[in-house]
């Protein structure tokens, strides 16, 4: 199964990341990798400022096994030559899906002497990528899948999605949002999207996360821009007897629920702690049956 077969179906679509960061070499990306492939229809890899294995390496790895990689691209790292050419990389291995990102701002004290970059906005380079895939001299897909992100709220009655319109004008299929516990959220988002017919255009997929301990739910909270994770939820992991094991069934809760909701197509589990925990939420959940 592939991501982008994935999306054409009727159910609700799943992926995981993988914390490139966790990983040093093909043997510890294959194991994480094995664990979800029986439970997710891509892995989704990430492409950050820290030292870890490139995305793109990564990619490769898990082509060659037979799994499924959407590779994050990252506007803010690179100039549009650099982009360009990890992006013709990338297609050349086999990888049929991104996500383009515009990514959060280095601050200076962090890391001496990196600098962002930010040549190429993420509205351009999905235009590039869809003028690829409109070229019939060109050998990219015309199915080829483009993904954006965007942070689910509770908007006004009036609010208008201009920039999500513009990242569909752009070329988006799909649109990735940040982690989000709050159901009730969700609903009036996705209520505004599906009001601006927004869904005919792009598949929208929620973010969730097995929590292991009400101090990563805080650390995620209060660190991450736009994570929403509700009070009571870190209550529920305060005041449990096994944090893990709840930070397990509260995000498989969370699953029932996302798949009620109208407009969204699917949802992506971020792994927090063991990756395990990504299958036995989905497994919980009850939405997939087991592997």
């Amino acid at each position: 199964m592939t991501f982008k077969n994935a999306l054409r179906r009727e159910d609700f679509v799943l992926t995981s990341h993988i914390d490139l960061a966790t990983v040093t070499d093909a043997k510890g990306l294959l194991d994480q990798g094995e664990i979800l492939r029986t439970t997710v229809d891509a892995i989704q890899l990430t492409d950050s400022s820290r030292d870890r294995l490139s995305s793109l390496s990564a990619a490769a790895i898990l082509i060659q096994n037979g799994i499924d990689p959407i590779v994050h691209i990252n506007c803010r790292d690179r100039n549009r030559i650099a982009m360009q050419k990890d992006f013709l990389g990338a297609t050349a291995l086999g990888v049929s899906s991104v996500l383009v990102i515009r990514g959060a701002k280095i601050l200076k004290s962090k890391k001496l002497g990196v600098r962002n970059v930010y040549d190429m906005p993420a509205l351009e380079f999905m235009a590039y990528i869809q003028g690829l895939k409109q070229d019939e001299n060109h050998p990219l897909s015309s199915d080829f899948i483009i993904g954006a992100n965007a942070e689910a709220f509770d908007p006004e009655p009036d609010w208008s999605p201009n920039n999500l319109i513009r990242k569909c004008d752009a070329g988006s299929n799909f649109v990735q949002l940040q982690i989000c516990f709050d159901v009730d959220v969700l609903r009036h988002y996705m209520a505004s999207i599906v009001a601006n017919k927004l869904p005919h255009r792009a598949q929208f997929i929620a973010a969730l996360a097995p929590l292991p301990s009400a101090d990563a739910a805080r650390e995620l909270r209060d660190n991450v821009k736009g994570a929403l994770i509700p009070d009571a939820i870190i209550d529920r992991l305060e005041h449990a007897t096994d944090s893990a094991s709840e930070g397990v069934a509260i995000c498989a809760e969370a699953l029932e629920q996302l798949v009620t909701i109208p407009g969204l197509s699917g949802a992506n589990l971020v792994p927090l702690g063991a990756v395990d925990a990504i299958p036995a939420a989905i497994t919980a959940s009850g939405i997939r049956p087991a592997a």
